[in-house]
Parts: structure tokens; C-alpha cells; sequence
């Protein structure tokens, strides 16, 4: 479990024993973090709202801004293929939160991937994709091939590029049933299948019924709509079960919206048959039904049972329990801040755990041994 935690906060001179800050003062706390990203054991990068982003080479102690010539407001999502970093980008920020929902706050936007070639120090523009790039990730068989989700009410989608190495071109997939532009999260199989999520849209005063879970078997020509009910209003991640070998256990992260028919539809979701399914294994009965909102969820990379789970205003929560039909999961009173956005686990030290979150930084942990 989540034993304890520290601060990554601001910069005061020397670090002391056991505390971490960033040398950049208190706009590190009260932007978004979305993302983190490690290239070896000291290096570290992490997407920002407003400061766009920033990194570490020496674990996390210290942190440098590395966008500061571009224009763009925050960086979503990293992927890396060999030694070349990639960066998916926009003018947009707090994109898919409550006041991001609508076309007129998101079509406007720009967006572009970027690339490194020296570990992340440098960045250069690679791609211009005229529109938000809320998504970025590479083919699990083919590392040649990027696919990008891009946010806009007429062009949004998912694009795919077969040959990154060589530049390439951005090819529009099929749009799956129901979606209007605004997808999420890609995550591309061992088999060479896809899963995505398409996140919440505003028309007025209501949500449309064009969010969810789709599934793809032939690279995204075709398109599977796999929601559930509760997912076709406003969801947000989605997530495999890193220790399912098929592939077949997955989790969506949905928020309950306001206003009607999405009301208290919030929570996290499984299914353990690739979509044809699906259980509410994590409600929050104490909220108001339109606060009831998981964000992410993450499984601990050696131990089946545990996972953390994101929330809006809940702070974060966690089960031992994870296999059981209906696991027991309880809000951790050691992370102190309401909106934790993911958990990601150091991949060269795997019982740290790392949460970004809205509006208070990043935080480190340590979880116990089995």
C-alpha cells in the first residue's frame, strides 16, 4: 500500500533528506501535471499545464523548464522509440475538465508533436497537426507507426503515421459510431488491436452521447463501440491490466456529468472479456451523483492485486484487493490533495510511486512490500 509521501514543491537552495522541490517556486503546484515519463534511471520528464513541461536528470531532485521557445501552453503525453522522444502538444489546456467540454473552447486550438534527439534537453517541432493533440502512442508490433488523437468537432479523430522514422504523413482513421472529435486515450494491444476512449462534449446546457470505450481489430478501418451506458457521456481513461497476457482486462475511468441523463453515471468500470461486459467495481456513494469522478487508474507493475485510482475531488484511492468480483477500495488519508490526475510507478525503481495531479504538483511514495 501507499506508505508515505513527499513534496515535490519548490526550490530553497540545497534538497534536504527526504524532501523533493523543483527550482521553479509555486507555479509548479498550482498548474496541472499530466503526465511523467522516465528515459533512464535519473532522467525524468513531466507534462505541464501553462509551463508546458518540465525535467530532471538526477531523479527528480531538480527540475529545468526545456520548452520555454515554444508557444504552446502543455504537453499531454510522451512516447519514446529508441533514442528519439516525441511530444504531443497544445494550445489548449485542462483539456476534457469541466470548462473544456464545448467546441468553441477547443476547436480554436492548436497543436503539434515535438521531438528530441539528445534525451530530452532539446526539442524541435515535428509535426504541425493543425489542431489539439490531447494523445500520442506507438504500435505495440510496429514502433514505425505513431497514432495520435487530435480534438476538434469536425477533423478530431484518431491519425495514424506508418513511417515516423522516415517523416510520413498523418492519415485520418475511421470515426467510430457516436464520437464527435473529441477522443482521449489510445492504447494499442500485443495483438495489434486498439482500444480508445472519447471524452466528454457539451452542446448548451447538455452532454452528447458521443464518449465512450471503441475497439478496433483491423488498425482502426473499422470500429467496435464498447461502451457501457455509463461511459457514453463523459469518460476518460482507459487503462489494460498489465498482468492479463490476453489482453482482456480493462478499465474505464468515467465521470458523471450535470444537467440529466449523465448524472451519476461516475466511477471506475471492468471488463474481462475485451469490452462485452462491464461492472462498477468502484463507486463513491458518499459524493453528490454529478461529483462522482474517477480520472485514472493504475495497477502496481508486480503485484496483481493493487491498484491506485485518481479521482476529481476524492482524493486518491487503493485496493489489495484488486481480483476479487468486488474489490475493497479505501481514500488514502497520506496523499492530502483532492485531484490526483494518474499514478505512474519509477520502471527502474518499481515500489515508487509517483501522482500528478490538478493544482498541487507531484508527489512520491513508497508502497510496502507483499
Amino acid at each position: 500500500m501507499f506508505l508515505e509521501h513527499r513534496e515535490i514543491l519548490q526550490f530553497k537552495g540545497p534538497v534536504p533528506e527526504g524532501d523533493y522541490q523543483i527550482p521553479f517556486g509555486q507555479g509548479a503546484v498550482y498548474t496541472a501535471a499530466w503526465t511523467l515519463h522516465w528515459t533512464n534511471p535519473t532522467t525524468m520528464l513531466c507534462g505541464n499545464t501553462d509551463i508546458k513541461g518540465i525535467r530532471s536528470t538526477d531523479g527528480g531532485m531538480s527540475w529545468q523548464h526545456v520548452f520555454n521557445t515554444f508557444s504552446f501552453n502543455t504537453v499531454y503525453s510522451f512516447v519514446q522509440k529508441g533514442t528519439i522522444l516525441y511530444a504531443a502538444t497544445s494550445t489548449v489546456h485542462d483539456l476534457y475538465q469541466s470548462t473544456y467540454l464545448t467546441d468553441i473552447r477547443i476547436d480554436n486550438g492548436k497543436g503539434t508533436i515535438i521531438m528530441s534527439t539528445d534525451n530530452g534537453s532539446t526539442w524541435s517541432n515535428k509535426w504541425d497537426m493543425n489542431h489539439v493533440v490531447s494523445w500520442i502512442t506507438l504500435d505495440a508490433q510496429d514502433s514505425n507507426t505513431m497514432y495520435a488523437s487530435i480534438a476538434h468537432s469536425k477533423d478530431g479523430g484518431i491519425y495514424v503515421n506508418n513511417n515516423i522514422s522516415g517523416g510520413g504523413t498523418w492519415t485520418k482513421l475511421a470515426t467510430p459510431p457516436r464520437t464527435e472529435g473529441h477522443p482521449l486515450v489510445i492504447r494499442s494491444l500485443k495483438d495489434g488491436s486498439l482500444v480508445v476512449s472519447y471524452s466528454g462534449r457539451r452542446v448548451g446546457s447538455a452532454f452528447t452521447a458521443s464518449s465512450g470505450v471503441f475497439y478496433s481489430t483491423d488498425k482502426g478501418k473499422t470500429w467496435i463501440d464498447k461502451s457501457s451506458n455509463e461511459m457514453k457521456y463523459w469518460t476518460k481513461d482507459i487503462v489494460i491490466d498489465p498482468h492479463d497476457p490476453l489482453q482482456k482486462t480493462w478499465y474505464a475511468c468515467s465521470w458523471s456529468g450535470w444537467g440529466g441523463a449523465p448524472n451519476g453515471l461516475g466511477g471506475l468500470y471492468r471488463t474481462t472479456d475485451r469490452g462485452n461486459t462491464w461492472s462498477r467495481i468502484l463507486d463513491l456513494p458518499s459524493r453528490a451523483q454529478n461529483t462522482n469522478r474517477v480520472s485514472s487508474c493504475t495497477v502496481h507493475p508486480l503485484r496483481a492485486n493493487e491498484m491506485y485510482v485518481t479521482t476529481e475531488t476524492d482524493g486518491l484511492w487503493y485496493t489489495a484487493d484488486l481480483q476479487q468480483n468486488t474489490p475493497t477500495f479505501t481514500a488514502l488519508a497520506t496523499y492530502p490533495f483532492r485531484q490526483p490526475e494518474r499514478v505512474f510507478f519509477n520502471p527502474y525503481a518499481q515500489d515508487e510511486v509517483w501522482i500528478t495531479s490538478f493544482g498541487n504538483g507531484m508527489r512520491i511514495g513508497a508502497t510496502s512490500a507483499p
